[in-house]
C-alpha cells in the first residue's frame, strides 16, 4: 500500500572531493528509500561540479522516513564512493512538504565535508 510519493530532483553537486589522480571526477548519484530499489543519475564526466536537473518519483511504503544519497566517481573499473548523505523525511513534512537545500557530504568521522549535493524534495 502506497503512503503518497516523495519527488526528488537532483540539480547539482559543487566542491566534490577529487577521488581521481588525474582528472576530476565522473560523477553520479544514487538516491534510495530502501535498498532493494535503487534510482540513479546519469554520469556527468570529468567535474567536481556537475549539474544534473534530473528529476526521480519514489512511492512511499509505510517506514519510508528517510532519503539515503550517495555520490559516486565511475571509474573504468568500478566505482569510487565520494560521500553519502541522508534527508529526514520528517523534516520535509514539517517544512509544508518541500525542501530545496544544499545536503553536505560529511568526511570520515564527521570532520569536513566531500563537498554538497543541491535537492529540492516535494512530498505528495
Amino acid at each position: 500500500m502506497s503512503h503518497g510519493s516523495l519527488q526528488v530532483t537532483v540539480v547539482e553537486a559543487r566542491n566534490l572531493k577529487d577521488q581521481d589522480t588525474l582528472g576530476q571526477n565522473d560523477a553520479y548519484v544514487e538516491l534510495y528509500l530502501d535498498k532493494d530499489y535503487k534510482q540513479r543519475t546519469t554520469t556527468i564526466k570529468d567535474t567536481n561540479s556537475p549539474k544534473w536537473n534530473e528529476t526521480f518519483t519514489f512511492n512511499l511504503q509505510k517506514g519510508d522516513d528517510t532519503l539515503h544519497i550517495q555520490v559516486y566517481d565511475d571509474d573504468a573499473v568500478g566505482k569510487d564512493s565520494i560521500g553519502s548523505a541522508k534527508v529526514s523525511l520528517k523534516k520535509i513534512q514539517q517544512g509544508g512538504g518541500q525542501s530545496e537545500e544544499w545536503v553536505k557530504l560529511p568526511a570520515h568521522l564527521g570532520l569536513g565535508s566531500h563537498g554538497e549535493i543541491h535537492l529540492i524534495l516535494r512530498l505528495s
